[in-house]
């Protein structure tokens, strides 16, 4: 009977089990059913606004055309160097600037820098400015007489890029800019995150045993940064009496500012021997020492002279970038140094030696007015030395405003005022006689000023058509003013 008891026990405890299971699926449909309800439904909708379109309004993308690391704009162009290709090697900016248009290059060779081989829309380089970080220089280098610029005192490794601006519709440089300018941008110092300093060597070969070696390191500790740069050419040219040999060295020290502002100061020194192609026709002047391994000269001096020029210029260059509530403010000043001595007749001492001192500030705020409105204001001041006699002393003051008047239409204007004086050559070198005998002074000072307005209107064509892209309509009214078209500066 106990056993009875038991089993009828364990068949009413399985009967429970099977009633609560039922109990629980029908309690569980409702629930799956929301779920399904849930899940599905919201993936069908989605499914169906997927498919269904959505016409946007049009869009325009407006960016400057930029290719093999050139970036053009109606205002300028400029050449990012890192990025920009070139066959070769370039050993200067001449390497990059001799590519464009608007340059015309006029070097005997492309080997040996010379002097004024650059010219600008037509203009030598007394009718274009040079500018460094957007300080004008006065002189780069270059030779007594025409004072020309030579590019290779300018440490290559150290450029950024270089800005190309078309014409003398500036106000931010001096108004000899004829032809336009040449800015040439340094590097911008960058926060270090560790103290690893980044090396970079580089070394070519090319015909006429024509090598270029340089060697860079650079690097900092959290916002200071330094920066070192060596770089050794030789050539021994295609002309006859044509080679060069070039050592320039160049450092850097700066402090990165709260502010992601900056304070850096350039050093650079150039030792360098150049000798001037001489004359080599069969049928000239001097046919008796023709050489026939090197090419045809016309020009030039005996070739038995081997003239050469030696010099060792250096520089110092401060820049200082501070951005502000009321803007972002600039600083830049130089001084260059050169002294060179001009070989002439073999055997004999040097005919002459010239040195040239010159000096530049520029101070600028550039702020927003308006939203639409891109100010800048700001003075410059630049003085040339022959050794320590005054040649020219200009004093500067400037505003310029580029006004987006509507999204493809802009208008940049501004007005520059100039203070220059210029002590003017009153003696025959040869004769001795004064040029006017009224003023007995080797040199008259004349003063010149003025005010110089500037204005550049472009209109964009992008939004007319797609065969439009990047394409703009420019005119530019300036007036041209400028004592030094026929300066010896």
């Amino acid at each position: 009977m106990r056993n009875v008891g038991v089993y009828h026990e364990t068949i009413r405890s399985k009967r429970r089990q099977n009633l609560t299971m039922k109990k629980g699926l029908k309690i569980g449909y409702p629930y799956l059913a929301i779920l399904f309800i849930t899940v599905l439904i919201p993936c069908l909708t989605s499914a169906q606004e997927e498919k269904e379109a959505v016409r946007l309004e049009q869009i325009t993308v407006t960016a400057p055309g930029e290719k093999e690391g050139i970036t053009i704009t109606p205002q300028s162009t400029i050449i990012h160097v890192e990025k920009y290709k070139t066959p070769g090697t370039p050993q200067n900016i001449v390497d990059i600037l001799k590519d464009r248009a608007i340059i015309d290059f006029r070097g005997s060779s492309d080997l040996v820098e010379t002097n004024d081989n650059v010219y600008m829309r037509g203009f030598d380089t007394r009718g274009f400015v040079t500018a460094t970080d957007g300080l004008s220089v006065e002189k780069v280098g270059g030779y007594k007489g025409g004072h020309f610029v030579d590019f290779s005192t300018i440490p290559f490794g150290q450029i950024e890029s270089i800005e190309i601006i078309s014409g003398p519709h500036s106000a931010l440089y001096s108004s000899r800019a004829l032809g336009g300018v040449i800015n040439i941008k340094t590097r911008t110092p960058k926060r270090c995150e560790t103290l690893k300093p980044n090396f970079k060597v580089m070394t070519s070969y090319r015909s006429y045993n024509t090598q270029t070696h340089r060697f860079n390191v650079d690097g900092g500790a959290d916002s200071f940064i330094y920066d070192f740069s060596y770089e050794k050419y030789r050539t021994n040219g295609y002309l006859r009496n044509n080679r060069a040999d070039i050592d320039t060295i160049s450092g850097r020290f700066g402090y990165i500012l709260p502010s992601d502002g900056y304070i850096s100061l350039n050093v650079t020194y150039q030792d360098a021997k150049r000798e001037r192609p001489v004359n080599n026709d069969p049928k000239g002047k001097y046919k008796d020492y023709y050489d026939g391994s090197y090419p045809r000269t016309e020009s030039g001096s005996n070739p038995l002279d081997e003239p050469r020029r030696d010099k060792e210029p250096y520089s110092f260059r401060l820049n200082i970038k501070q951005p502000t509530i009321i803007g972002e403010w600039k600083l830049g000043a130089y001084y260059s140094h050169e002294d060179q001595i001009y070989h002439y007749e073999q055997g004999k001492k040097w005919r002459y030696k010239t040195e040239w001192n010159s000096y530049g500030t520029n101070i600028q705020n550039e702020f927003r007015l308006f939203e639409d409105h891109l100010v800048t204001v700001g003075f410059d001041f630049m003085q040339l030395r022959y050794r320590w006699e005054k040649m020219d002393e200009s004093y500067a003051g400037f505003i310029q405003d580029r006004w987006n008047i509507i999204p493809r239409l802009t208008l940049t204007a501004g007005l520059r005022y100039e203070d220059i004086n210029i002590w003017w050559n009153n003696k025959n070198i040869r004769s001795g006689v004064y040029c006017n005998p009224a003023i007995q002074k080797d040199e008259i000072k004349k003063g010149y000023h003025q005010f110089v307005p500037k204005s550049f209107l472009t209109y964009e064509l992008d939004d007319l058509s797609d065969l439009l892209r990047d394409t703009s309509i420019s005119a530019g009214v300036s007036r041209i003013w400028t004592p030094k078209s026929y300066c010896q500066i």
